[in-house]
């Protein structure tokens, strides 16, 4: 007897959530098939079975579940008290695809050619939200995503000027606002931090759990995102030593520079897309700054610089990787940029578009922000942060930060990198 277990999807989290099962308890299954989607707290991954037969649950969808863990087997024949079913057809005897249609599975006949695509997954949170509000459900259905999450339809919710903006309910310390689906991010415009007390009795989310110190207050779960969030920043700080230098930069050039791109290539060019190139031609000059350290006395030194940058939309925070990204030119910069940011707003990535990165630039150019010191990212030596441009007198300036790992990068390197940069903005290529 086979069974499918949980591979590791990401190297930050410890649990996943088993969202649907895809083939039923007891179906038949066909080898290379999707019987499964697991949740991290980034993507929503698909897995396949390499084995044919039928299948058995060993978990519940909304689950749990620890990478290595088995939640299915795959006999030949059904485990008893199940009914008999038939065994999947050979490959050969099956009709030809027809396109646009899955192709059928075990004894089930191809549905029609018209027959309507998976509808996506709907999180309980976000069916909360829909029924709170009388959401049509066909909005909801005809969103471009897998899995339908609060923040999902929140944001349709905003889109429609029609539909009143409706406080979010809170849930216990626990994130028992519903029976066991992921918990969800706090909405735009709902209230993140403590309430008034206006007296009374403790209600839910009001107990002795919260503690004296916030006695009145309402708790709220976090997003799986931010824990994910928060166990990457406790590990670093546990673990890296970390320093940090930043440097004042005419961007006066640069952004002139990213103005003339966009009109010439009719592509949106930036000043952050500017910096990521920047960065990825430091690699050769600075290899310290995009290595691992291993033991306590060697460096790993990657071949290509993968330069990771961080995208907020809202609904949580990512860090989707440029792959050899000097090999690429700032338009190619530009454009994968711009599609990390439309994942980004439905939580659409693959976990391959946010591994493999060995330097991150951090983006912080909302208005007036002067300074931003990013954490050094586990199994990383260096962050890059970037504020926002500002004037200053005649001049249009942002400051470069870099967060490094001391046991891998000096001050005096920190400083000859930071200086290297700031040449490459104040005076970038045409």
């Amino acid at each position: 007897m086979a069974e499918i277990r949980v591979p590791k999807l990401n190297t930050n989290d410890e649990a996943y959530v088993l969202l649907e099962w895809l083939v039923a308890d007891g179906a038949a299954v066909r080898a290379d098939e999707v019987v499964a989607s697991v949740e991290t707290s980034k993507t929503v991954e698909e897995l396949v079975s390499a084995y044919e037969g039928v299948l058995t649950h060993l978990l519940p969808a909304g689950s749990d579940c620890a990478p290595g863990q088995p939640i299915a087997r795959i006999a030949e024949t059904p485990p008893p008290g199940f009914p008999p079913v038939a065994a999947p057809a050979p490959r050969e005897s099956l009709p030809a695809p027809v396109e646009g249609v899955p192709a059928p599975v075990g004894d089930m006949p191809a549905p029609a050619p018209s027959a309507p695509a998976r509808a996506p997954l709907i999180t309980e949170p976000a069916q909360a939200l829909i029924d709170e509000l009388g959401i049509d459900p066909a909005r909801v259905l005809a969103l471009p995503v897998k899995v339908v999450r609060r923040a999902d339809v929140e944001r349709l919710v905003a889109s429609d000027a029609q539909l009143p903006r409706q406080p979010a309910p809170t849930t216990d310390i626990a994130g028992r606002a519903g029976t066991g689906g992921p918990a969800e991010a706090v909405g735009p415009g709902e209230p993140s931090g403590p309430t008034e007390d206006r007296g009374g009795s403790s209600g839910p989310g009001e107990t002795d759990d919260l503690g004296g110190a916030v006695r009145g207050s309402s708790a709220r779960a976090l997003s799986a995102n931010q824990r994910a969030v928060g166990r990457t920043v406790s590990l670093s700080h546990r673990t890296i030593p970390a320093a940090y230098a930043a440097i004042k930069v005419d961007v006066g050039s640069a952004t002139k520079a990213a103005r003339d791109l966009t009109k010439r290539l009719r592509t949106l060019v930036g000043l952050p897309d500017l910096l990521v190139a920047a960065v990825a031609r430091l690699h050769p000059d600075f290899p310290l700054c995009f290595a691992t350290l291993v033991g306590e006395g060697t460096a790993a030194v990657p071949g290509s610089p993968h330069v990771g940058v961080t995208i907020d939309l809202g609904s949580g925070l990512y860090v989707p990787v440029v792959r050899d990204a000097h090999r690429k030119s700032v338009p190619e910069i530009a454009k994968e940029l711009a599609g990390f940011r439309r994942l980004a707003q439905h939580g659409g990535f693959r976990q391959e578009q946010l591994d493999g990165g060995n330097i991150v630039v951090t983006l912080h150019h909302d208005p007036d922000i002067v300074m931003a010191v990013p954490i050094v990212f586990p199994g990383q030596a260096c962050a890059v942060a970037l504020t926002s441009p500002q004037r200053e007198g005649e001049r249009t300036v942002a400051v470069v930060g870099l967060a490094y790992d001391h046991r891998l990068v000096n001050g005096r390197d920190a400083v000859l990198f930071l200086q290297a940069l700031k040449e490459a903005l104040e005076t970038p290529e045409p």
